[in-house]
């Protein structure tokens, strides 16, 4: 069935599957197209920006993903998960004169929201959505790891900075996506490497030298054997100045035109379609999912029989979720954020380990509510019925954060003007500059040995978007031991640098360049690598 999406007004298709999954969640089906519908998912998360507010109940100043000037009611994350206030005391009757949203909206900004969402960190305050944690520095989707320095998303990391996707790695800096590696520094896409650096699609390999592609390799400089003594030799003769990072960055740029490339990253898995899929089965339109089964149009998740999710589930995998953001370890949970431990709920924001309530935030350990009023469950069996529920996400309007602080910004960029007319929120708010001498990254030494101490008592302008970043002592400690030239963006800039190099959530259709078989890849048509079906690309390596 062919719909038009009520937003973009562009046609999306509704299979048999789909609408068998939206009556076995007792969901109308969707009004918006996937691509919408993903968007107002994502609006609602900010993992990143930062901001020092005011706790509302102590009046401590404190770090915030909400501005000062966000209408949410913010307490320090201490307050907001001790007994100094109950979510109860919000509780209002449903009102069935009024739109379920108005009434939505009325609580959401009454009851108060958590600052930042840290568990058992130690010595990492300047970090959110992390645990376990300790010397850490912003950090964000970050678990179980130490000494660790502008790392997003990954885990059991130690004395590493600037990662992205990275697990179980060690003395690692600028890599994406790469899994238990040791000493490697600007790697992507790799696993199980140690001494490496600028390599690509590597498995297995130690002591290589901006390499593509290869599989249980040692001693190869882009792409070619050396001996054990020539490696030693050019890694010694090699300064890692920031002129020299640049040229081994364009040169490694060249060789991956020259090197085929796997249409989509999907290992282990079966009947599945997207990109970065490992383990899994039946999943669909889907990007960076792992142990995943009967999933569609799922993002960044471990879920099972769920569709329209982001950054969601847990092992053993989360099941029966319906348009969430941040749920865990929960099942049958339907249009909610930020959720863990919860059975049958719907239209809930941060609850945790509840069950049977609907349109509800900041509960714990409760069951049975509407809107935050306690009921009986046979009061709640008899009201819930009544309630007409509008069958989609919260409307972006109702949201505390802005659309550019948010992970929607990244995958589905709009100028503040695009993003008001479309109803989302906009950040006007900026942070007081810190009075401290200026230095533009331009005019940075180029050798990290000619860098003195003083770099610590200067903000320096990146060279991207302008923004003044400083240099901690502990990254300035990790730069001058591995003689690393000082970066020259600020740590936004080298985030979504990092993610850059995973290729767009979109699926075009393209065909072998070797055999020209058919395919589904995330390579637009437009680009110039060497692309092939996975046979092929296996079939090189070999």
């Amino acid at each position: 069935m062919n719909k038009n999406c009520t937003n973009c007004h562009k046609p999306f298709d509704i299979t048999t599957d789909d609408s068998a999954f939206y009556v076995k969640m007792k969901v109308p089906e969707p009004t918006l197209c996937p691509d919408c519908r993903m968007q107002r998912l994502m609006c609602f998360r900010n993992e990143r920006a930062l901001f020092k507010t005011k706790c509302a109940l102590t009046g401590k100043e404190i770090l915030s993903i909400y501005p000062p000037t966000a209408k949410a009611t913010v307490y320090d994350q201490k307050v907001w998960m001790g007994d100094q206030w109950s979510a109860l005391s919000y509780g209002q009757d449903f009102d069935f004169t009024k739109p379920f949203f108005d009434q939505f909206s009325e609580l959401y900004f009454k009851v108060p929201r958590i600052n930042l969402d840290n568990t058992n960190n130690e010595n990492s305050d300047y970090c959110n959505d992390t645990s376990d944690q300790k010397n850490s520095y912003l950090c964000f989707n970050m678990h179980r790891g130490e000494d660790l320095y502008y790392c997003t998303t990954g885990g059991y990391g130690k004395d590493c900075v600037d990662l992205f996707w990275c697990i179980q790695c060690e003395l690692c800096y600028e890599c994406t996506k790469t899994f238990e590696s040791y000493h490697c520094f600007w790697c992507f896409n790799s696993s199980n490497l140690s001494d490496c650096y600028f390599c690509e699609d590597s498995y297995s390999c130690k002591n290589c030298f901006g390499c593509i592609g290869l599989h249980q390799k040692e001693y190869h400089v882009y792409n070619k054997p050396v001996s054990r003594a020539q490696f030693e030799q050019f890694i010694s003769e090699f300064k890692f100045t920031h002129q020299n990072i640049k040229k081994a960055q364009d040169k490694l740029s060249e060789l991956r035109l020259q090197v085929p490339h796997k249409n989509l990253e999907i290992a282990q898995s079966e009947d599945c379609l997207g990109d970065y899929i490992t383990n899994s089965k039946n999943c669909t339109q889907c990007f960076d999912v792992m142990h995943s089964q009967d999933a569609k149009y799922v993002w960044d998740a471990i879920v099972n029989d769920s569709y329209d999710c982001f950054n969601t589930g847990s092992m053993p995998a989360t099941s029966l979720m319906y348009q969430c953001v941040g749920v865990y370890n929960s099942t049958n949970v339907k249009f909610c954020f930020r959720c863990d431990y919860c059975n049958d709920v719907n239209y809930c924001d941060y609850c945790s380990n509840c069950h049977d309530c609907f349109g509800c935030i900041g509960l714990k350990h409760k069951s049975y509510c509407i809107l935050n009023k306690q009921y009986s469950k046979q009061q709640y069996e008899e009201l819930l019925p009544r309630i007409l529920e509008p069958g989609e996400f919260l409307p972006a309007k109702l949201n505390a954060v802005g659309y550019n602080d948010s992970v929607a910004q990244y995958y589905m960029p709009l100028s503040r003007e695009k993003a008001i007319a479309q109803g989302f929120n906009w950040n006007d708010y900026e942070s007081p500059k810190l009075d401290l001498e200026s230095l533009d990254a331009k005019d940075l030494p180029d050798s990290i040995e000619e860098v003195s101490d003083d770099i610590l008592n200067k903000r320096i302008k990146c060279e991207k978007d302008q923004k003044y970043f400083r240099i901690t002592a502990q990254e300035l400690a990790f730069y001058k031991k591995h003689k690393i030239s000082l970066p020259h963006l600020c740590h936004d800039c080298r985030h979504f640098a990092r993610k850059a190099k995973m290729n767009p959530r979109v699926l075009y259709d393209g065909h072998c360049a070797n055999c020209q078989t058919a395919f589904k890849t995330t390579y637009s048509p437009a680009r110039s690598e060497k692309v092939y079906c996975e046979k092929c690309y296996f079939a090189e390596l070999a």
